[in-house]
């Protein structure tokens, strides 16, 4: 696909902004707009392929803006711009938005051309999952095939997220990356489940390696260290599927991990949609010690049979 051919929406409050990703994507079809509800109407109607979001304007919020886009053009794929950390907002790409990438201003102009292209070859080569609840067969059908992996070494916590999981799903605990390895090389696993760090380390490390060479698996992170730059990162570099704030509420858990199973269980019928959460590649220098020999060599190796497909990027 020629850049010529990639449509491109963007949406800032600010003329001087719109100016500058133009002039950016000068040899793209970009279509610019400081209004929200012309820019909602406007996606559907002229399929675009991307879209480029500020986070923080009048009218709309960015979130709420790529929100409404997803649901009346789930094809494009979504790029917030934010010149600002607001943890809400992240909160609110991972958990509503399903924001492809988060990109700070001021950007680096080749990082957001080339983030931009890439989505646009997502946008046209990855069919789209339907955002709909998965039907009752299938959800019980996912829920005895499918395990839940829980990474947890707080007892506290443990104990609460066995309330309410165990009467549901295929749970199984872990207290390190290395016992969380050892289920998923044993057991066809869909959901992980995850704090952000422990006293085995950072628990990020993990998720995002994963993702990376298996991003049919849904990740849902919940965390009492929440910050709005470790969320940006695991958008970016781990596509976490849901982020969830302690302590836990039973009904938030649940429909969480209900939806990520479904997603599970939908990407496992269509491999291929798979792309649509793909993160780049990691530099040595960005995996910690502890990963990068034999665990990441075993996050490699994880047998697709028990993933229950084959890699689909």
């Amino acid at each position: 696909m020629s850049t010529s051919q990639i449509r491109v929406l963007c949406i800032d409050d600010e003329a001087r902004i719109l100016r500058a990703l133009k002039a950016l994507f000068r040899d793209m079809n970009v279509h610019t707009t400081t209004d929200p509800a012309e820019a909602i109407a406007w996606a559907s109607q002229s399929d675009v392929d991307v879209v480029v979001c500020d986070q923080r304007m009048p009218k709309m919020q960015g979130i709420e803006v790529l929100r409404e886009i997803k649901i009346a053009h789930p094809r494009a794929m979504r790029i917030l711009l934010t010149g600002y950390a607001d943890l809400n907002a992240v909160l609110g790409s991972v958990n509503d938005g399903e924001v492809f990438r988060y990109i700070s201003k001021p950007w680096d102009n080749t990082e957001l051309r080339e983030t931009v292209q890439l989505a646009a070859r997502i946008a046209r080569d990855a069919p789209v999952l339907q955002d709909k609840v998965v039907d009752e067969f299938d959800r019980e059908t996912a829920r005895k095939q499918v395990g839940v992996l829980v990474i947890e070494d707080d007892p506290d916590t443990q104990q609460r997220m066995r309330e309410i999981l165990q009467p549901h799903y295929q749970v199984r605990f872990v207290t390190s990356p290395d016992r969380a390895l050892t289920v998923l090389e044993q057991h066809e696993t869909g959901v992980v489940i995850s704090e952000t760090a422990g006293q085995h380390g950072d628990f990020t490390a993990l998720i995002k390696s994963l993702k990376q060479y298996h991003p049919h698996i849904a990740t849902v992170v919940v965390t009492d260290r929440a910050n709005a730059q470790v969320a940006i990162d695991l958008i970016n570099e781990g596509q976490v599927f849901r982020l969830l704030l302690k302590p836990l509420r039973m009904g938030s858990c649940r429909l969480s991990v209900d939806a990520a199973v479904g997603r599970y269980w939908q990407l496992k019928q269509n491999p291929a949609a798979a792309r649509r959460y793909f993160v780049a590649p990691r530099t040595d220098a960005q995996i910690p010690s502890w990963l990068a020999g034999n665990l990441l060599q075993r996050i490699r190796l994880l047998p697709q049979r028990l993933l229950g497909m084959a890699r689909a990027v």
